[in-house]
């Protein structure tokens, strides 16, 4: 299966690099052009089926693919960001000042315990969800066929080390652009090649080059 991932076009918050997670924050004036860029792209794509998040900022942007295609969009709950619970509409200064052992190294979200203390979903939490995701489109897809996701920064880059065989401790190490496409070539839930990551290829010009950092 060529599985396509695409992270939500920017929204406010990453401008500012305040905390999103599970806060439903929408799309601004730029991310609506990375939207329409990325699906500019997929246009000429046959594009069998689009899962999204819920959350407006996915969803948005799995619409703007979606005008080009026949498809529609199947919602998916588990392709939600992660539940940043105490974390959650706090800017980097702020979690820096609170939480400066755990903002050092984010270590934290591998070790379910300090995530329980903190109302937050841990890596494994997040993985397990997408991968139920994931089960369900190997199941209601065939192998030839051509299947976008459009998630947020965690779900991706832990299905995508899953797949790939990067141990979770490493997530750090990947960067993840707003509206930005990676592909891999899925041979079922636990294999896959990874053939693009992170390619923002389609975000020509100094007005979709702003990038926010936050989650």
């Amino acid at each position: 299966m060529r599985l396509i991932l695409i992270r939500h076009g920017r929204t406010e918050w990453n401008v500012v690099g305040r905390v999103q997670g599970r806060t439903d924050i929408p799309l601004d004036d730029l991310g609506h052009a990375q939207a329409e860029a990325i699906a500019r792209r997929l246009s000429s794509s046959k594009i069998d089926a689009i899962y999204a998040s819920p959350l407006s900022r996915a969803y948005d942007t799995a619409r703007a693919i979606a005008t080009h295609h026949t498809c529609g969009i199947h919602v998916a709950e588990e392709l939600t960001e992660i539940n940043f619970g105490a974390w959650e509409g706090k800017t980097g200064r702020e979690l820096e000042a609170q939480y400066a052992d755990l903002w050092q190294d984010w270590n934290w979200i591998l070790h379910p315990e300090t995530c329980r203390k903190m109302g937050a979903e841990s890596a494994d939490d997040i993985l397990q969800r997408v991968l139920r995701c994931m089960n369900t489109v190997l199941a209601a897809h065939p192998a030839h066929a051509t299947v976008v996701l459009v998630s947020h920064t965690m779900p991706i880059k832990l299905l995508t080390s899953h797949l790939i065989g990067l141990p979770a401790g490493r997530i750090r190490a990947l960067k993840l652009t707003n509206c930005s496409y990676t592909e891999l070539e899925v041979t079922d839930a636990g294999h896959a090649q990874l053939w693009a990551w992170n390619d923002t290829s389609h975000l020509r010009g100094e007005e979709y080059l702003q990038k926010g950092e936050a989650l």
